[in-house]
């Protein structure tokens, strides 16, 4: 079984002094609910809000992704899972890519065949990035099939 605790421990920024308030946990429900109405348990999420939201809606997420369960972080070299196999891919702070990684990612998502799911986090909306180029539209448009926004 996984261990849930675990991803609350390192999801969001990575650290466990991420401070919930009662606004990230209403946020967090509402967007677990609409997740619910959408049927969305098999799709590629960009979550975009606050870390502390972020974190709970992880939380909630975490019995419906398929393992192996692999997660990139700013600041750590990129893994892959293998292709062709059910695998989950979570990019915390995906704004943070660099254009290698975000090529790679594209590369991976296009090759891989089987159940794969892609939950990217984000305090910040890509969109803008897109705009200026900083970050790959193509690959915006695949990890943005769900979109939540959690922000107050």
């Amino acid at each position: 079984m996984k261990d849930q605790s675990n991803a609350l421990a390192t999801a969001g920024d990575g650290t466990s002094s991420i401070q919930q308030t009662s606004e990230d946990r209403r946020l967090a429900r509402e967007a677990h609910h609409e997740l619910q109405i959408l049927g969305m348990n098999r799709t590629n999420l960009l979550l975009v809000g606050t870390a502390g939201a972020i974190r709970i809606v992880l939380g909630m997420l975490w019995l419906d992704l398929h393992e192996p369960i692999l997660r990139w972080q700013p600041g750590q070299r990129l893994e892959l899972p293998p292709a062709g196999r059910a695998a989950t891919l979570i990019l915390h702070d995906v704004n943070e890519l660099t254009d290698d990684d975000q090529h790679n990612v594209l590369r991976w998502l296009n090759e891989t065949a089987g159940r794969i799911r892609v939950v990217s986090t984000s305090a910040v909306p890509l969109w803008p990035r897109v705009e200026s180029g900083a970050f790959n539209d193509v690959l915006y448009y695949r990890l943005n099939t769900v979109c939540l926004g959690m922000a107050a």
